[in-house]
């Protein structure tokens, strides 16, 4: 292993996006080799093999198809970091047994805080997309490590913006414990859940995901079109909502603003399969970046396959940060290449290194061993191209580990 090699494996990791379910999400001597997979089951379904728990021979008919991507590449490294054994149908019993066994006699906190200390994670920012929309609870830091802060959305799970169907303002309602009948109303209740969730102090961003349902052009929207677009909504009745969307996406930045919360927004690749692709382009993004210039944007996933193009934006825009979470597993190669490219042209502070993005601690192991493989590599390539001395090399690896996090986030998440 090179010096900045084990430099990279040694330096605090802050992940600045992953969905952990909590002490209370898991029933941990149920546990298997399941734990590893992770985004795994996408490309299994991808190779021929739609994933069903429990059914190892289902998974292992296909795995031998999966295990050369970055997601098998992930569960391979965290059976092994964990338990010293590779990944494959014929250890996936022994993994099981020792996953029980690691787990065994202790509770739920002791084994998040072993797991994180193991990938050597200090700082997490956690987007739960299953909370209620206008409840706080669950975001008061209960159930989660000392150290998680959230990063709530202002959708429903369907990845509708709160108000832009009649399910969500319903879904909203009940969790606020509100009644809405305007979108004036609607306005003042989403301001103040805001508010309530700031005041908890475990707020480190605000979260759009909406590319998961539509395209990321937003177009300027004043609320006296929204109004009776909202009422239209509220009845039931077919309603263009495209317009109320953006006027609802328009709102939240301002909500950004006021509370100095930076917005992480997916860009590029989407999760699992069938996906409409298209919409998480970020180029529609730019007029926002322009407009918005004292909100501060922390863009997702690389942008692959978008991801030059992302790079000239976070060259452009000092408002623009440039997030590699989750994109080391989904495609490491590309984000070795990515990075490297960054590197060149984007200042160092303005990148984010990683983020697991996954729902289990156990395969938090291995995401961020890949991400700080791939980081150590590009820094390798630096240093052999006499772009980068050592302490460059040095500097840069922790600015992307963790400073360039806790510069946008602050100390305290």
């Amino acid at each position: 292993m090179s010096e900045i090699a084990e430099f990279v494996d040694a330096e605090p990791l802050f992940e600045t996006h992953t969905h952990q379910l909590g002490f209370d999400g898991h029933r941990w001597d149920e546990k298997s080799f399941e734990d590893f997979i992770a985004y795994g089951t996408a490309d299994l379904e991808v190779a021929g093999a739609t994933f069903t728990s429990g059914d190892a021979a289902r998974t292992f008919s296909v795995w031998p198809y999966a295990r050369t991507t970055g997601y098998g590449q992930a569960a391979d490294l965290g059976a092994r970091a964990l338990f010293g054994r590779p990944f494959s149908a014929g250890t996936a019993d022994e993994l099981t047994r020792a996953l029980r066994a690691f787990c065994r006699g202790r509770t739920s906190a002791e084994i998040h805080a072993d797991l994180y200390a193991r990938a050597n994670i200090r700082w997490s920012i956690n987007d739960m997309f299953w909370a209620p929309p206008g409840r706080t609870d669950a975001f008061s830091g209960a159930g989660y490590l000392p150290f998680v802060r959230f990063a709530p959305r202002f959708e429903e799970r369907g990845h509708t913006l709160v108000g832009a169907s009649r399910d969500s303002v319903r879904a909203f309602e009940a969790g606020a414990n509100v009644s809405i009948h305007s979108l004036a109303e609607l306005d003042r209740a989403l301001d103040d859940y805001a508010a309530r969730l700031i005041a908890g102090g475990r707020v480190a961003a605000f979260k759009v995901a909406v590319a998961y349902g539509r395209d990321l052009s937003f177009a300027p929207v004043d609320a006296s079109t929204a109004a009776p677009l909202f009422q239209g909504v509220l009845r039931g009745g077919p309603v263009d909502a495209r317009p109320l969307s953006d006027y609802l996406f328009h709102r939240l930045l301002a909500r950004a603003r006021q509370f100095a919360r930076p917005v992480q927004i997916h860009t590029g690749y989407l999760a699992g399969t069938w996906g409409d692709l298209r919409n998480g382009d970020p180029r529609p993004l730019v007029p926002v970046f322009r407009q918005y210039r004292d909100v501060r944007f922390d863009l997702f996933h690389a942008a692959w396959p978008w991801t030059s193009f992302l790079g000239a934006v976070g060259k452009a825009f000092p408002n623009v940060w440039l997030d590699l979470c989750w994109a080391w597993a989904m495609n490491p190669v590309q984000t070795e290449r990515t990075l490297d490219e960054w590197l060149s042209a984007v200042p160092c502070n303005k990148i984010l290194g990683f983020g697991a993005d996954t729902q289990s601690p156990v395969s938090e192991i291995g995401y961020a061993l890949q991400a700080r493989r791939g980081i150590a590599r590009v820094l390798e390539r630096k240093i052999e191209r006499g772009e980068f001395d050592a302490e460059s090399a040095r500097f840069v690896a922790r600015r992307l580990l963790s400073e360039n996090a806790l510069d946008l986030f602050g100390a305290g998440s």
